[in-house]
């Protein structure tokens, strides 16, 4: 097992390397300690070469891959992406990506998977997180938790006009609307059925059926399900298609004081129009997620003006307590590509191009 210098960015060294399979685990040191602290990786029928990418430069990168020749590439949030004229090599050896993480878009040029090179990333495993998460954020926003810290400066004899002008809302027997119809949203209507709420959804391409054999009823467009419920959840892929979809038009469709929640992607929303109509105070908004990513938001961005926005710092999953299942999937899916069995979670070229 060989594991090269952070800072030399030194290429494996040669011993073992008859060994047909070479495993290329491509983590940095804080990945390590999250994702591969056990003892992971390690009974694999393969020379394993734990890589530290660190501060290489892309082209030190190329020259490692074209020099160690993976078969197998174990990557993660912070591993460099793979370089074009590597993935179109003719004598390219690798032949699986297993990515601990979600999306593969940053790491993986599409002509990888057109190859037939198979691609895997932790699949459902998040998906419950970032409900919770989007619950969450539907209930902070109904209860303005946003304000509750200035309630406790407030005297005893003024409480009751505080709580008045709080305006806290309850969830229980609403309408709640969903845009996009995936893993997290379906998952989200199985932890809001306690509440007692009506759930309609819309997601372009997804068959009527398919919406009611889970309890949901479908919308015929976003103009119905925005202007015809009181909470709507964004939870739909981004694509050139859905890219901009909750439009200004769109979002001024939203009843007065209903709930815009979105756990999916900034891209999707007009997120001026969405801090104007926040700011006036006709909506409550709770974000996760925003146009300008990766964080950190700069100084000027309008939602940081919106004094009772919910912002959270785009945390919704996976939970610090969900990496070890995302580490024991990854390798349970090595076993298997060895074994020459079926892997779980594979990415394809539909779930690539709905990727973001």
């Amino acid at each position: 097992m060989h594991d090269t210098a952070q800072a030399t960015c030194e290429l494996p060294g040669e011993a073992g390397a008859r060994l047909h399979e070479r495993v290329m685990i491509c983590l940095d040191d804080k990945e390590r300690e999250m994702f591969a602290s056990g003892a992971y990786f390690q009974n694999l029928p393969a020379e394993v070469i734990h890589y530290t990418t660190g501060q290489c430069t892309p082209a030190q990168w190329r020259e490692v891959l074209m020099e160690a020749q993976p078969t197998v590439l174990v990557t993660c949030w912070r591993s460099l992406p793979l370089p074009e004229d590597y993935v179109s090599d003719p004598a390219l050896r690798l032949r699986y990506v297993c990515h601990l993480v979600g999306s593969v878009k940053p790491l993986i040029p599409r002509k990888l998977l057109e190859r037939g090179v198979t691609v895997t990333n932790w699949g459902g495993i998040a998906s419950v997180a970032v409900a919770e998460h989007a619950l969450l954020l539907v209930l902070a926003a109904l209860r303005k938790s946003s304000r509750w810290r200035e309630g406790l400066h407030v005297p005893f004899r003024q409480q009751p006009q505080y709580r008045i002008d709080l305006n806290t809302l309850s969830l229980s027997g609403r309408a709640v609307g969903i845009h996009g119809f995936g893993m997290i949203a379906r998952h989200l209507i199985k932890l809001l059925q306690p509440f007692g709420v009506k759930v309609s959804a819309y997601s372009q391409g997804v068959p009527d059926s398919f919406m009611r054999k889970h309890g949901v009823k479908p919308c015929s467009s976003l103009e119905d399900l925005f202007s015809s419920h009181s909470v709507v959840v964004e939870c739909e892929a981004l694509t050139p298609q859905t890219e901009k979809s909750v439009t200004a038009h769109i979002l001024n469709l939203l009843p007065e004081d209903a709930v815009f929640v979105n756990i999916a992607r900034g891209r999707l929303v007009d997120e001026h129009e969405l801090a104007c109509l926040a700011r006036s105070g006709r909506i409550r908004v709770a974000l996760d997620v925003y146009c300008d990513e990766p964080l950190p938001l700069p100084p000027t961005a309008e939602v940081l003006e919106v004094r009772d926005a919910i912002l959270s710092p785009h945390i919704g999953g996976p939970t610090s307590d969900l990496y070890p299942k995302c580490t024991a999937l990854a390798e349970a899916n090595l076993t298997r590509f060895f074994n020459n069995d079926p892997l779980e979670a594979k990415i394809t070229l539909q779930d690539y191009d709905r990727a973001t």
